[in-house]
């Protein structure tokens, strides 16, 4: 898939689907988990497990797209003439406001995740 690191607005609107899942973090976990009264018939640290590996794909993803394009417009700019630098830099900073914003996401999936499944885990559940 190309990243449409050329228009902030297209990759903005990518990076929000991405970021979707996360939102729906709780709900995922809530089906996936049993209650006390189903517990002997799910596999709960498998499915913790296939859970974590998803959501740090995802993390991951998201994380190369955010650097990939940053990388991008770091090399237009050091081609760019003086005019075009400022729009260029805004979109820098953009996506370095975007980054900071991934890691408040990734931080509230992973203590969730953290009080839904280290309680049918052997280790700490952390992402």
């Amino acid at each position: 898939m190309a990243l449409p690191c050329e228009n902030f607005y297209e990759f903005k609107k990518l990076l929000t689907t991405y970021r979707d899942e996360d939102d729906k973090v709780i709900y995922r976990l809530n089906a996936l988990l049993p209650t006390k009264s189903f517990s002997d018939k799910v596999d709960a640290a498998t499915n913790c497990q296939k859970f974590k590996t998803e959501l740090l794909d995802l993390h991951q993803t998201r994380e190369q797209m955010i650097n990939s394009c940053l990388e991008y417009q770091q090399g237009l700019l050091a081609s760019a003439s003086n005019e075009k630098k400022r729009p260029i830099q805004r979109v820098i900073r953009s996506l370095k406001q975007e980054a900071s914003v991934e890691k408040v996401v990734k931080e509230r999936s992973n203590a969730f995740f953290q009080t839904k499944c280290n309680p049918f885990m052997n280790f700490n559940a952390s992402l």
